[in-house]
């Protein structure tokens, strides 16, 4: 008997204490940490997401209190390195895993820095989890090659969302001129050497944030693909190639280095800040240069083509001979790295999961595709070129700030359709993102090239590989880069390119080829 009563007393209090722990973590604190770079139209306004008006929103309808951490601006990468060699972490971490951390998505969960996701979907992420059930290819992208989901992905949900950046130009000035718009090279030198001619400006083209890979390197490589190469890893016929390693590369470099020394580059294009590349184009400083749609074309005619003298134009990626298809050009994968990962220090992961898979459900994808709605966007059937279809559209509060901000720095407060997030992005805010006909038209335009045959899926290598792969590239992306400087700066001889493969190969360049090539063939094996 006395056992009998011991042991009712003792499920009695094991009973009791795991209805009191419920009823504290049901009513406990529901809070997150997050890291992650903002956006620098968003940051012109505020100084964390916490105070946008669409994470207010976000907030309220969880019921899940953020703190964001934010790296200062244009320290987004080595602030993130320092971050995980501190082993401080936050709840979740916002990064491009498949390029940004050493090795890649495998890499960073075999050291513990973030975790598998599996579990956790299945068990508390409905609205993603039916989404990539319905979208094989996102499904597909999703995960690593042993089928291990790693992040709350950033989806482009449309084939209209994919292209966003290529040559832009001034069409006040070309008019003035009557410039025609250049198609191969030769054109392009001819437009060049005539706005310089004429006085307009001392360096026609320019380019910006070189090392962060958005200028002459940048999305698409414009002027480096007419030679049938990029500036990184593309394929050709299933078969993966490193740009600067091949032959074609002399070719760019050799004409390349031909507009500079002929002053048609802006000698300053190497170190151009986002800052200063804008500036120089809003001030009438250049004439010709590569951006965004929305970012670009949308925001420098917000700033300056009220006046009536500044008007731009999107121009085709060029070829050498009339008739060509380009062989690259800037398109993005539907998923391409970017997403919300969970840390291996997070403190509930349930709840960071919870929070995530918001985004994904009708309400979470159109609040941070639109906003709030009699805010920020109101449901017609009759905007303008898509009459009869329901369309959330945009109020003069984004459209038409009082203050005097621009669309792409309105979207920054209250979407994450205007850049990235762990979010689906929507086609019908690329539309109004992109109002203006040349946005359209540049779509349209940069959409005629070879790119989707050319670059790579969202690819993941082992962590062997991935170890391999860093320590290789490592060396091999700081020695490209400065060698391409003194190339064009006529510091290094043309005639020392061939030393220049010599050294790529002695570095190892071809075994981290080996290594992407056989993580495209497994990646179309999944």
């Amino acid at each position: 008997m006395k056992k009998a009563l011991l042991l009712a007393l003792a499920i009695l209090l094991v009973t009791g204490a795991a209805f009191a722990g419920g009823e504290e973590e049901a009513g406990g604190a529901r809070e997150l940490t997050i890291w992650e770079g903002l956006w620098y139209n968003t940051s012109v306004s505020v100084p964390t997401l916490d105070e946008t008006p669409v994470y207010m929103a976000a907030q309220e309808a969880t019921g899940i209190d953020v703190t964001w951490i934010h790296p200062p601006q244009g320290q987004d990468q080595e602030q993130f390195n320092l971050l995980i060699a501190s082993n401080d972490l936050p709840d979740m971490i916002y990064q491009r895993w498949s390029r940004e951390y050493p090795g890649g998505p495998e890499k960073a969960i075999s050291d513990g820095v973030i975790i598998p996701l599996n579990d956790a979907m299945e068990a508390g992420a409905p609205n993603l989890t039916q989404l990539l059930a319905d979208n094989p290819l996102w499904d597909k992208s999703a995960k690593t090659d042993n089928g291990t989901y790693y992040m709350f992905p950033f989806i482009r949900g449309g084939e209209d969302l994919m292209v966003f950046f290529g040559p832009q130009g001034r069409a006040d000035w070309m008019e003035q001129l009557g410039l025609e718009d250049p198609v191969t090279l030769d054109d392009w030198t001819a437009n060049l050497q005539a706005v310089k001619d004429a006085g307009l400006v001392e360096y026609p083209l320019t380019f910006t944030q070189f090392n962060r890979g958005r200028g002459i390197n940048g999305p698409g490589n414009a002027f480096i693909q007419p030679f049938g190469t990029t500036w990184d890893f593309h394929q050709v016929d299933g078969v993966v190639e490193f740009g600067p390693y091949e032959d074609e590369y002399l070719d760019f470099l050799t004409f390349f280095k031909g507009w500079f020394d002929a002053g048609l580059v802006d000698p300053e294009f190497f170190s151009n800040e986002r800052a200063t590349f804008d500036a120089k184009i809003l001030n009438g400083e250049v004439a010709f240069w590569t951006s965004y749609t929305g970012s670009g074309i949308g925001a420098y005619l917000d700033a300056n083509g009220g006046q009536g003298t500044f008007d731009i134009k999107p121009l085709a990626y060029p070829v050498v001979n009339e008739g060509e298809v380009p062989f690259f050009g800037q398109r993005d994968n539907p998923l391409n790295g970017w997403g919300l990962a969970i840390t291996s220090q997070a403190s509930d992961v349930a709840l960071a999961t919870e929070w995530a898979d918001f985004a994904y459900g009708d309400q979470g994808h159109l609040l941070f595709n639109f906003g709030i709605e009699g805010e920020s966007y109101n449901w017609t059937t009759e905007y303008e070129g898509f009459e009869g279809e329901r369309w959330a559209e945009y109020t003069d509060i984004v459209t038409a700030d009082a203050q005097g901000r621009t669309l792409a720095q309105m979207g920054g407060l209250y979407t994450r359709s205007f850049y990235s997030g762990p979010i689906v992005q929507d086609r019908q805010y690329i539309f109004q993102y992109a109002r203006r006909p040349a946005q359209r038209e540049a779509i349209q335009i940069w959409s005629q090239t070879q790119a989707a045959d050319h670059m790579l899926p969202l690819i993941t290598a082992t962590p062997d590989e991935a170890e391999e792969f860093a320590e290789i590239m490592s060396e091999v992306t700081t020695y490209r880069e400065e060698m391409f400087v003194r190339f064009i700066t006529g510091q290094e001889p043309l005639s020392n390119f061939g030393e220049f493969q010599a050294r790529l190969e002695q570095m190892g360049i071809e075994r981290a080829i080996e290594i992407r090539q056989a993580g495209l063939e497994r990646f179309d094996a999944r």
